[in-house]
């Protein structure tokens, strides 16, 4: 899905890349076992890039049409130790619970109930696990059962439409900056070839040292 997404996108890094069959399979060849069940396909590439976000008060907007074009409505910031072993012994309904948190707090702010209300999401797909676990942790799923909601399609149209990290490319230290911008360019309808029609809300879902960080936003226009 997010490779296909990035071949839309002019910035993506895999825009023009080709595979060869059983490049997504099992295929120990074009498709060799990185680590534990994760394989080549499963892994986002790191890649350079840099992006910019400027915040203003509300009184820049009225001097600029870009910047009138969307706000941050809500924001969510959680963190946990950086272990995984102390990260799991916090574990409950939510593998994560700080990143649940991080994403409802995010909801509040911006009064919304969850994903229906909304348009677009870029998330942290640094491996295709992470994009299962930020899915269900988003809300698009019960918890544990992120894959379903790629599997079924739910997602295809709305979800990482950039290409994600796995499409786009993964610029360590950007990342989090250039998934604000994407969100802006898609509920400013300004996204080109990979917008979805009709975005007027977006979120993204950042996160650092194995889940150790996590940051979302609500972007509206």
């Amino acid at each position: 899905m997010n490779v296909a997404n990035a071949r839309r996108n002019p910035l993506a890094q895999a825009r023009d890349w080709t595979f060869p069959d059983g490049a997504f399979g099992a295929d120990d060849t074009h498709n060799p076992v990185v680590d534990g069940r994760l394989r080549k396909q499963d892994c986002g590439r790191i890649t350079d890039g840099a992006a910019t976000v400027v915040l203003c008060n509300d009184a820049y907007p009225a001097r600029s049409r870009r910047a009138s074009e969307a706000r941050i409505t809500g924001w969510g910031h959680r963190g946990a130790p950086m272990l995984l072993d102390d990260k799991l012994a916090r574990s409950g309904e939510y593998l994560f619970p700080h990143v649940r948190r991080a994403a409802t707090e995010a909801y509040e702010r911006a009064s919304l109930n969850g994903p229906a209300d909304l348009d677009v999401v870029e998330l942290h797909d640094c491996f295709t696990i992470t994009e299962y676990a930020a899915l269900d942790h988003l809300g698009f799923t019960p918890p544990g059962q992120g894959g379903r909601a790629v599997e079924d399609g739910t997602i295809d149209a709305m979800v990482n439409p950039s290409g994600g990290l796995i499409g786009a490319g993964h610029p360590v230290g950007a990342t989090g900056v250039r998934m604000l911008l994407d969100a802006y360019r898609q509920v400013a309808d300004r996204a080109g070839e990979y917008q979805v029609p009709g975005a007027r809300r977006a979120a993204t879902l950042n996160v650092g040292g194995s889940f150790t960080t996590a940051v979302v936003f609500v972007v509206e226009a």
